[in-house]
């Protein structure tokens, strides 16, 4: 880079160590960049200061530069001076439990040095890299630990008015990779307090974390973790290594085969637009393979590029639906809140929101996308759905067309049969005082045709019972729908996206799989058993095949569970009913299933309303 006030910079700085063609590749980790660029190095406070005043003066731009652990170079000539901090800005002291640390002090350093004087309790952030600068700016963390933990105050340089501010720390504004000190600041010094402890232990632990370091850490020059971990349950490289990350290539540049969260280059020189273009492959893939939501924890010289990768897989703002109005409520909220906890888990943010009235929402129209977790009722008829279909909003779950169809079971069954799915013969009755149906013989099913969770369902053993079955499947609204009664091994299939998921097998302490067999255990815990154990190889594959077809005969998106029985006589498979938004609490059906085909909660949650975003 030619630097257009040379001759006056060397006349006014005349001490200051600078070059004038400094390469990305000798002052960072990565050594990505193939630009070449102007580095001032001031040693004091009164140099850092007249020559922020002196580029503020000739209206250059200031790039801030620690030990480059986590930058991105650029491949273009940048119109800015790069400031490394040297001098005493390298050098940290330690006065009673606290220690002052210069910006551009390697953390480590610090760290050891503490050590060495008798405190401690930050041994698990020994082995973060860079300077403490660097660590500020991104509240580096490692072994459930975070810089803030010990910080208790900063001093900060403001470029555009040469300004130093003291920033008294402030534990509740820290956060996760997250720091609420400004992105143009450059940290001059630091104050950490730690406790006492014995040193020789402290080495021991510091010498221990170094050795652990060593052999988690891929080889190569890296930028460290490439995105940051969407929470603390579900991380980054799992997901990565989930999605086939490991060993992509671009350039010079891989993805290790031992960490997916890492980029590693054996070269000298590589691109910022390789590691741009990786990194985007990388975010792009997770995001088909889970729809989590990942944030890059690298830094850029151009931060449009950091940009340009978190926009491949940024989070979704949802609006998540629960509560209701229907028999189903109490239900509808427990699973609202645990799916929210998930969607949040995968990087998203979500709003709940108790949905009392059939409506649009200002809400809703804000969110990337609509996550309906209602149970009956409008949330589950169709009507909420043709409701977001005509105002144009995004939503998970099945068309509103499909959602008539799944709810109402007598429709459903007519899809069966026009289908070729097996389903147990049955009749409409749409009178409550009307007789037994001799035809049908006993045991029957009588049930109401639009509700869930076996609402309103009877098992008649006896004609006496015929009456009051009626009675009560019609305080459910009328008609009711009598089925032959199978007996046999229940089960249910649970699809994602059109791919049927491995059967569960449900054995339940009574004669039925009601109400209480599914939440509340009155009479007994019901056994989920995942892959199958009582159901054979055949049976399993018909109920899949079947489900499969139910899915695409109704319309049905995202996800449908089907609930079967494999009849006990021949080992043949009966569809029962398909549910279009499947109960999601600890002992739902649907993330029980998904589990087992290697899905997780917070997974199966976010390709959904990942799939709903970006239809």
């Amino acid at each position: 880079m030619t630097f257009p006030f040379l001759s006056e910079f060397l006349s006014r700085f005349p001490g200051m160590a600078f070059q004038e063609s400094a390469r990305w590749a000798d002052y960072t980790s990565m050594g990505a960049g193939l630009s070449e660029f102007f580095l001032a190095e001031p040693a004091t406070m009164d140099e850092l200061s007249q020559l922020v005043d002196f580029l503020r003066e000739k209206r250059i731009g200031i790039c801030p530069l620690g030990d480059g652990t986590n930058l991105i170079g650029s491949d273009r000539p940048i119109e800015r001076v790069v400031i490394r901090l040297g001098g005493e800005f390298r050098h940290c002291s330690v006065s009673g439990t606290e220690v002052m640390a210069g910006g551009g002090c390697r953390f480590s350093s610090m760290i050891a040095t503490a050590a060495a004087a008798g405190l401690g309790g930050a041994a698990g952030l020994s082995g973060i890299p860079g300077t403490i600068g660097g660590a500020l700016r991104m509240n580096a963390g490692a072994n459930g630990i975070e810089t803030a933990d010990f910080l208790r105050s900063v001093e900060y340089l403001i470029p555009e008015t040469g300004t130093l501010v003291h920033y008294v720390s402030r534990r509740e504004e820290w956060s996760y990779r997250t720091s609420p000190l400004p992105e143009n600041g450059i940290f001059v010094r630091a104050v950490f307090e730690f406790k006492r402890v014995e040193a020789e232990q402290e080495k021991r632990l510091l010498a221990s974390e170094r050795e652990r370091r060593s052999r988690v850490t891929p080889k190569g020059r890296s930028a460290g973790s490439v995105f940051r971990n969407p929470s603390g349950s579900l991380s980054a490289g799992f997901l990565l290594e989930k999605a086939g990350c490991g060993s992509m290539k671009q350039g010079g540049l891989l993805v290790s085969p031992e960490h997916a969260n890492w980029i590693v280059n054996f070269e000298k020189n590589v691109s910022e637009s390789d590691c741009t273009a990786l990194a985007m492959s990388m975010a792009y893939r997770v995001k088909g393979a889970s729809g989590a939501g990942l944030k890059t924890e690298l830094r850029f010289v151009n931060m449009n590029m950091k940009q340009r990768i978190d926009a491949v897989s940024a989070p979704l703002k949802i609006l998540l639906l629960k509560g209701g109005t229907s028999a189903e409520r109490e239900v509808s909220l427990i699973s609202g809140s645990a799916v929210a906890e998930a969607l949040r888990k995968a990087g998203h943010e979500v709003e709940e929101y108790d949905i009392k009235e059939l409506k649009v929402t200002e809400a809703m129209r804000r969110a990337d996308v609509v996550y309906p977790v209602l149970h009956g009722g409008f949330g589950e008829d169709g009507r909420l759905q043709k409701l977001l279909e005509d105002a144009g909003i995004k939503f998970v779950g099945s068309p509103s067309k499909a959602c008539v169809d799944i709810m109402d079971k007598i429709t459903s069954k007519k899809i069966m049969e026009a289908n070729g799915i097996r389903t147990p013969k049955s009749l409409v009755v749409t009178d409550v005082s009307a007789p037994f149906p001799e035809e049908m013989g006993l045991p029957l099913i009588v049930k109401p045709p639009k509700e869930g969770s076996t609402f309103g369902l009877t098992l008649v053993t006896d004609r006496s019972q015929w009456r009051e079955a009626l009675e009560l499947s019609f305080r459910h609204g009328a008609p009711a729908l009598v089925e032959e009664y199978i007996k046999g091994v229940e089960a249910t299939v649970g699809l994602l996206d059109g791919r049927p998921l491995p059967l569960i097998e449900i054995r339940y302490p009574g004669a039925l799989y009601d109400y209480d067999a599914k939440y509340t255990h009155a009479h007994g815990e019901t056994e989920y058993i995942c892959p199958p154990t009582g159901i054979s190889e055949k049976a399993q594959k018909e109920a899949q095949d079947f489900a499969l077809r139910f899915y695409n005969a109704v319309g049905a998106r995202d996800m449908l569970r089907v609930d079967v029985i494999v009849s006990e006589k021949d080992d043949s498979v009966w569809v029962l009913e398909g549910n279009g938004l499947p109960g999601c609490t600890p002992s739902s059906l649907l993330p029980k299933a998904a589990q087992t085909a290697g899905i997780s909660f917070p997974e199966m949650c976010s390709r959904m309303a990942r799939a709903a975003a970006e239809r």
